[in-house]
């Protein structure tokens, strides 16, 4: 029993140093690309792309939204970054908002019809099991709409959760897709200034956004702590 110890740290520390390795060499990979991303011809080239694609485009990126929410272990922020960059805040903003609207409608309508049962034995059922106290909640509304709002929650996941509560499919829809509207507007914002150029200011949205986002982590762990006691 001694000797495990031991033996456990090293292969924690080992696997540290090589995920640390793994990600500078990444890192070093892409700097040329990051380099390119950072001149002004690349505001140019993104445009002459998205004015190629046509109608296309904001229908592959729909799509694309709709599917990241789907599959709820796909970050949401690379696509509405995308979103921003070659649409503006605005436009990319509604692009999103459309494919969460539609894709959570989609995922909320199957979690229902497929129950609980059909998702215990899975990954996903043993976040869900986090969230349980929402299945007979009585201020359900206001505190789906606090989880959504908050920066750093899951909120793809909180589709299945939701899906499995008595809460109605329009009362969700609507407050869920107003309570993503500022972090999904901080995101797309992000991009367009950074397809922009305006470097200070997509720095500066990436580290506000970065601070409430470890704030909504933190503030989502006690919560869950204290309601699944």
């Amino acid at each position: 029993m001694r000797g495990g110890k031991p033996r456990k740290n090293s292969g924690k520390i080992f696997l540290l140093c090589g995920g640390a390795a793994c990600f500078l060499l990444l890192c070093a990979a892409c700097l040329p690309v990051i380099r390119w991303m950072l001149r002004p011809e690349f505001g140019l080239w993104l445009r002459e792309k998205v004015e190629a694609l046509g109608l296309w485009g904001p229908l592959l990126l729909l799509g694309i939204q709709i599917l990241q929410v789907v599959v709820a272990i796909i970050p949401g922020e690379p696509v509405e970054l995308a979103a921003g960059a070659m649409y503006g805040a605005l436009g990319g903003l509604l692009l999103c908002l459309a494919g969460c609207l539609m894709g959570s409608a989609a995922v909320f309508l199957l979690v229902r019809k497929k129950g609980k049962a059909a998702f215990d034995r899975t990954s996903l059922g043993q976040q869900l099991a986090q969230y349980r106290f929402l299945q007979d909640e009585a201020r359900l509304e206001g505190i789906v709409f606090l989880l959504y709002f908050i920066p750093g929650t899951p909120k793809d996941i909180l589709v299945y959760v939701c899906g499995l509560s008595p809460l109605p499919l329009g009362r969700f829809l609507f407050l869920s897709t107003l309570a993503r509207v500022p972090s999904v507007v901080t995101s797309t914002w992000a991009g367009a200034s950074f397809a922009g150029n305006d470097l200070w200011l997509t720095a500066g949205i990436f580290l506000c956004t970065g601070l409430l986002g470890l704030g909504g982590i933190w503030f989502q762990n006690r919560y869950l702590a204290k309601k699944n006691k």
